[in-house]
């Protein structure tokens, strides 16, 4: 698996972004009664959130985790 600068930058950004469009959702639903489309903020918010977490880190902070356990052996 090699890190290509695109996949970097989701890496990096998919929380901020995640973050971002759920307080947005947040904000139009509950302060301004936003009509209905702007719920697809929070399916996208929280599909962005999920798939971030499982995702886990990227190919370099694995190959980092396991040299470090190799060297402690």
């Amino acid at each position: 698996m090699t890190e290509t600068p695109s996949s970097k930058f989701w890496y990096a950004a998919a929380y901020p972004i995640a973050f971002a469009m759920l307080v947005l959702w947040a904000i139009v639903t509950f302060a301004l009664g936003g009509p209905g489309w702007i719920h697809a903020l929070l399916s996208i918010g929280v599909f962005i959130l999920i798939w971030r977490v499982t995702a886990g880190g990227t190919e370099s902070a694995w190959r980092k985790y396991v040299s470090q356990r190799a060297q402690r052996k």
